[in-house]
C-alpha cells in the first residue's frame, strides 16, 4: 500500500466511525420507551461548570436495607446463573457469596409514595430485556436498563445467614445532558432549587435526555 492510501485510509477510518456511531444512536432512539420524568430526588449532576460545558445526570436508586424488601428472590438469581442450592447453612454460605457478579437487566420503578430519598426502586431482573419491556410496558413508570448483580449474606453470628444478591450498579449509570440543556440544569445544582428532568430508553435500551424543567 502506498504511503498516500495509508494517508487516505488514516484519514477516513475517523470518520466512519463517527458515521457507525450515528447510526447506532439513530436506531436506539428510532423507537424506545415513553420518557421517564426524574428530579433532583433521582439525579445527581456531575461537571457542567463554566469551565467545561460538559455535564452528566447520575442515576441514584433506593438500596434493599432502606426499603426492608427482597425482590431478587432465589428464583430470580438462580435464573441470572447464580447457583444457589438450598438449604444454605452457617458453614457453607461463604462459597456461595463468592460468585462472580452477573449482569443483567434491571427494571426499576418509579414510585411516587416512596419514603427513601430516592423514588427509584429495583424490583425485577433477567436476561431478555424485551421480555421485561412486555411485563412492564409503561416507560413513564418502569425504566429498563442493563446493569450488574451480586450475592452478599444477610443475618448474624446467632441465626444462619441468608444468602441474596443486590444491584451493584446501572450501565449506564450516568446520562450525558446536551450543551442546550446543560445550561438550565446548572441551575438545579443550587440548594433549595428544584428541577424535572426527562429520560427516555431506546430500543437498545440505552438512555437520552430529552428535556429540562
Amino acid at each position: 500500500m502506498t504511503p498516500w492510501r495509508v494517508f487516505g485510509v488514516a484519514l477516513a477510518l475517523p470518520v466512519m466511525f463517527t458515521a457507525l456511531v450515528l447510526i447506532d444512536v439513530q436506531r436506539n432512539r428510532s423507537g424506545g420507551r415513553e420518557p421517564m420524568e426524574l428530579t433532583q430526588r433521582e439525579v445527581s449532576l456531575g461537571g457542567g461548570s463554566d469551565q467545561n460545558s460538559g455535564m452528566t445526570a447520575w442515576l441514584t436508586w433506593s438500596r434493599d436495607d432502606e426499603r426492608g424488601e427482597r425482590w431478587l428472590t432465589p428464583q430470580k438469581l438462580a435464573a441470572l446463573g447464580f447457583e444457589l442450592p438450598p438449604p444454605i447453612s452457617a458453614s457453607t454460605w461463604r462459597e456461595y457469596t463468592r460468585q462472580l457478579p452477573r449482569r443483567a437487566y434491571i427494571v426499576l420503578e418509579l414510585r411516587e409514595s416512596q419514603p427513601t430519598r430516592s423514588r427509584l426502586v429495583p424490583i425485577d431482573a433477567g436476561l431478555d430485556p424485551n421480555d421485561l419491556a412486555a411485563r412492564y410496558p409503561n416507560g413513564r413508570t418502569h425504566l429498563i436498563t442493563a446493569g450488574v448483580v451480586a450475592l452478599q449474606a444477610r443475618g448474624g453470628s446467632q441465626v444462619t445467614p441468608v444468602v441474596d444478591g443486590y444491584l451493584v450498579g446501572l450501565d449506564p449509570r450516568g446520562i450525558h445532558v446536551p450543551t442546550e440543556l446543560a445550561e438550565r440544569l446548572r441551575q438545579g445544582r443550587r440548594p433549595g432549587v428544584r428541577f424535572r428532568l426527562s429520560a427516555r430508553y431506546g430500543t437498545r435500551f440505552e438512555p437520552w435526555i430529552v428535556d429540562v424543567r
